[in-house]
């Protein structure tokens, strides 16, 4: 969070705002933001450090992806400029430049919201678009590894694809590798290991206050939507595995709190609003795609109606605003959950996209309003 104070000092003293942007895995940030402190021109900026890792939404909205970058704010939060580099040299004198053009009048570009108009996909193109990627080299996340995996046992020419995954993410290489999870302090990672079974669900309970999901152990950051539905997804597989209420209490908690703190009419926000920069809407299509996953299963599990139109909203916001592989997958795992759910009174885990656990269902597999004694007497067809 980027107190105002810090605004309103750089107004009064008429300063400029450098926001140095690191991360975890940024060995050299430290060093460069060391060198660049000592620099005279830099007498001229009030000066905060980012971490990424623990504040995305800045990402979101600065649309910067390098580390290290030093973004240059205007007392009025407008965006000077971005310089993108290790090189303190390279950053004295692009500063430099900004700081003259801003002396010359130069009054930045105001951060602008970002509200794609939603666009409704279609399950079938969706999917088959997954599994080109995929076979076509195009590195998977865990998402759309779980959407191939469910598709290569409907149908099965893509079994001899799988070896031609590549696999994006630790999460994604544990599921293709069983390489092991390494210990993490960030709520996403933790709520992959808890549906993956590596650890206790009631270890996201400390990450949780009022519905409001912190970004990791450190507790400073908390909200994001990303988060809020990862975790929510987790408890969500831990009550389907255990039958323990209390998970599903708390997901639903954490369904209150998008409810009230971020939705919007065409999504949801990816974080609610902290200060000036976060002020500034920003319906983030990946968060957008988890989420819609995590309120399809709520609609599943319970029945109600206003979750699946919840869950529809974002998928439509997703796919309005990204293509990328991650998002699609999400969006057609959403969608095989709300249009070829199937209840099931067994407990999970589930391989099978299209379970989902229902305590007083009257019969082992039910399809609409009809029961089945096997799953594999359920077509599916895509």
């Amino acid at each position: 969070m980027i107190d105002e104070r810090l605004f309103q000092d750089a107004k009064f003293y008429d300063k400029l705002i450098g926001l140095f942007m690191t991360a975890d895995e940024c060995d050299e940030c430290g060093k460069v933001f060391n060198e660049l402190s000592n620099l005279p021109i830099f007498g001229r900026f009030y000066t905060k450090q980012i971490n990424l890792n623990e504040y995305p939404e800045y990402l979101s909205r600065f649309n910067t992806y390098y580390v290290p970058s030093f973004v240059i704010l205007s007392p009025e939060a407008n965006l000077l400029g971005i310089i993108q580099s290790s090189d303190a040299k390279f950053i004295e004198d692009k500063t430099r430049e900004i700081v003259e053009a801003y002396l010359k009048g130069y009054n930045g570009e105001k951060l602008k919201d970002y509200i794609p108009t939603p666009e409704e996909p279609v399950k079938q193109e969706i999917i088959y678009e997954v599994i080109g990627d995929i076979l076509n080299g195009i590195p998977a996340d865990h998402r759309a590894i779980q959407l191939y995996r469910f598709i290569e046992k409907l149908d099965e020419k893509y079994k001899s694809g799988e070896k031609e995954i590549k696999p994006l993410t630790p999460e994604a290489k544990f599921l293709i590798n069983g390489d092991e999870l390494q210990p993490s302090p960030y709520a996403q990672n933790i709520a992959f290991s808890v549906e993956a079974g590596k650890e206790n669900g009631k270890v996201l309970f400390e990450l949780i206050k009022e519905g409001s999901v912190f970004r990791s152990k450190k507790m400073e950051n908390k909200g994001l939507l990303i988060d809020e539905a990862s975790v929510g997804n987790a408890l969500l597989t831990e009550y389907e595995r255990t039958e323990d209420q209390e998970f599903l209490s708390k997901a639903l908690e954490i369904h209150q709190y998008i409810k009230q703190n971020l939705t919007h009419e065409k999504g949801f926000k990816d974080s609610p609003p902290k200060d000036r920069l976060t002020q500034v809407t920003f319906l983030e299509p990946l968060a957008n795609a988890e989420v819609s996953i995590f309120l399809a299963r709520l609609y599943a599990i319970t029945g109600e109606q206003n979750y699946v139109e919840e869950a529809r909203k974002a998928i439509n916001c997703a796919y309005a605003g990204s293509r990328d592989l991650k998002v699609l997958a999400r969006i057609a795992i959403s969608l095989i959950k709300i249009e070829d759910l199937v209840k099931t009174s067994d407990k999970g885990p589930y391989t099978d996209i299209r379970l989902e656990f229902v305590k007083s269902l009257e019969c082992r597999y039910k399809r609409g309003d009809k029961c089945y004694e096997k799953l594999e007497d359920i077509q599916l067809i895509i």
